[in-house]
């Protein structure tokens, strides 16, 4: 609350009081290498046209609306939660609990701390599918349920985040590393607006790794995805003279919404920050002299922003927060660094 209070003061309780809530657009990047932007918007009506980014269209979250309470409940976990909250169907891995007491097929969906977020027909727990939501606080399209992500024409992208490839600019015959590469979104947008860089992706677990390449193959492109604890790029794979990399490293989230509820103390802050602090180490033993960094989070502490990048090894061109109660948009931050020597 301190670190929160810095960076908003007087105004904290206007930022507590936004995570709550959904952005009011749901995005998705239409990927350019595959369909046009006019070809997605004549097939799905609900979706318009971006002001500032020409790849990006988005639907509008409507709600709040009432849900009603029902018998019979479905409790799930956060996760879950967050997503139903929107309008997503439950599926069986989200599910916590289940309470039938009558026959009826309707149910009620609960987040584990108890608010009713959706309404929906119990399918059944021998189902994949438990609960087919019909009702919901929020309501937007089924993104995972549509054929273009699943097919790779588009990507589903909050904007805060399409900033950082717009931002590190690509160009042809650049070495670029994602060295936080999973899910993908910045790692794609990048390649998407120059295929004739070379742009390189690292995670640390093979299970990413494989569904990075997956969604590469699907979008058509031709990125390097490789496992790797990227803190040691320099010294695992010798890497080195690169000229842009950027860093999207695990962070407390503090910025995503909505949010059913959320715990985070000092010490998790505290240790995230010295987490970061380990990839822009890394970073900077792999950038050539005069190379970009961007460094970037999903969470609004000045202790995993401004105090990470504070590094006398970069100077820093600029520094961006995006801010939920201000922006309707993620609560995010983004920096660029250029390595001196």
């Amino acid at each position: 609350m301190e670190d929160l209070e810095e960076v908003y003061g007087e105004y904290v309780r206007d930022f507590l009081e936004s995570i709550k809530k959904p952005n009011p657009r749901l995005y998705l990047r239409v990927n350019s290498l595959k369909t046009s932007v006019e070809a997605i918007l004549n097939e799905y009506s609900e979706f318009k046209r971006d002001e500032d980014f020409e790849e990006a269209i988005y639907a509008e979250v409507k709600g709040p609306s009432k849900v009603n309470i029902y018998d019979n409940k479905v409790i799930v976990d956060k996760k879950t939660a967050e997503s139903v909250i929107l309008g997503a169907n439950v599926y069986r891995p989200g599910v916590k609990k289940v309470e039938i007491v009558n026959p009826k097929k309707e149910v009620t969906v609960f987040s584990d701390n108890g608010i009713p977020i959706a309404e929906g027909i119990y399918n059944g727990l021998r189902n994949n599918l438990v609960v087919k939501v019909t009702n919901s606080v929020y309501s937007a399209p089924k993104i995972s349920e549509l054929d273009i992500i699943k097919e790779g024409i588009a990507y589903s992208q909050g904007k805060a985040s399409m900033y950082v490839a717009h931002l590190l600019d690509p160009q042809p015959n650049e070495i670029i590393i994602d060295m936080t590469a999973y899910p993908g979104g910045k790692l794609t947008y990048i390649y998407q607006l120059q295929p004739k860089a070379r742009v390189i992706g690292f995670d640390h677990t093979e299970k990413k790794v494989i569904r990075l390449r997956e969604l590469i193959s699907k979008m058509n492109m031709k990125i390097e995805v490789y496992k790797a604890d990227s803190r040691y790029l320099y010294e695992d794979f010798n890497i080195k003279d690169v000229d842009k990399v950027i860093i999207d490293p695990p962070c407390s989230a503090l910025g995503v919404r909505p949010k059913i509820y959320d715990k985070k103390s000092k010490e998790d802050i505290l240790n995230f920050h010295n987490y970061q602090k380990q990839f822009i180490n890394s970073a900077y033993k792999i950038l050539r002299k005069g190379g970009v960094l961007i460094y970037s989070t999903c969470t609004v502490t000045s202790w995993e922003n401004e105090k990470v990048v504070e590094d006398p090894r970069f100077s820093v061109e600029y520094e961006i927060r995006f801010h939920p109660n201000i922006h309707q948009m993620t609560g995010f931050f983004i920096a660029k660094l250029i390595k001196k020597d």
